[in-house]
Parts: structure tokens; sequence; C-alpha cells
């Protein structure tokens, strides 16, 4: 995936939660997998599950005996999803519309490219 692609779909994403905002709750999240770039727009409430998914799979990666635990365990710990709040992409223009904050994505962006 090229930078612009993930650009793209950042955007995409913010401005789907624009177009139906009433479908999430109050701290809506996108969720980023690191490794493979894939990102999912998710609920707040889901986020703290989320977490402790990652938290489990990593401390079983790191349970695993001999010399592939280590790799086992910063493989899981690659693969743990990076949460961003919809809210902070956000902006109000001048005639009260929403869109996406550009310079808030760019800054999500520089974290993977």
């Amino acid at each position: 995936m090229t930078k612009e692609e993930f650009a793209t779909i950042l955007e995409n994403f913010v401005k789907g939660y624009i177009a139906n905002s009433s479908y999430f709750d109050s701290d809506p999240q996108l969720r980023i997998n690191p490794r493979s770039l894939g990102v999912e727009l998710i609920n707040g409430r889901d986020l703290s599950a989320e977490i402790a998914d990652s938290d489990e799979a990593v401390e079983e990666a790191a349970g695993v005996e001999g010399d592939m635990s280590e790799d086992a365990a910063d493989y899981q710990a690659k693969q743990n999803p990076d949460f961003y709040p919809v809210r902070k992409l956000i902006i109000r223009n001048c005639d009260g519309s929403l869109s996406h904050d550009k310079h808030a994505l760019d800054n999500i962006i520089k974290k993977y490219f």
C-alpha cells in the first residue's frame, strides 16, 4: 500500500463516520493494524475489549518456550492495533459543516510512512 492509498483510506473512513455518525457511540475510534495497515472504525465501547485481546495475545506469545518465544512476542506486539479518536480527526468548517482534519490525518500517516 502506498502512502497516498493509506491517506485516501483514512479520509474515507472519517467521511463515512461524518455521514453516518448516528450508527456509532460517543467515542468512535479508528483502529489501525500497524503491520498490515488495515483500518476499521469501531465504537469506543469496543476499545477496551480490543486492548484486552491484544494484551492477552502478547502474553500468550511470550509464554511460548524456546528461541521462538521472543520472535512470536515481537510479531504479536507489531500486530497490536493503534487507536485514534475520530472526534480528533474532524473539523468544523466556517459554514458549520464537518470535514476531515487533513493536518490530524497527516500526523497519523507520518507514523506509518
